[in-house]
């Protein structure tokens, strides 16, 4: 159960910081005022899901 947790938060993790990688391109072309939530909320949960998988890795080996 732990090997599909550490899949899942790993998937979860590159999931999310190359949706705000492509997030923050598409802002830094834009002029004038943009919405930058998404850009946000990405790279603080990338970082929470690769805290996860980190866990569930050093619980598995």
């Amino acid at each position: 159960m732990d090997f599909a947790f550490f899949i899942i938060t790993y998937v979860l993790s590159v999931f999310h910081f190359a949706y705000g990688y492509k997030e923050a391109i598409k802002i830094s072309a834009e002029t004038g005022k943009v919405n930058g939530w998404s850009v946000i909320f990405s790279f603080p949960l990338g970082l929470i899901f690769a805290f996860f998988t980190n866990f569930f890795y050093h619980k598995i080996y």
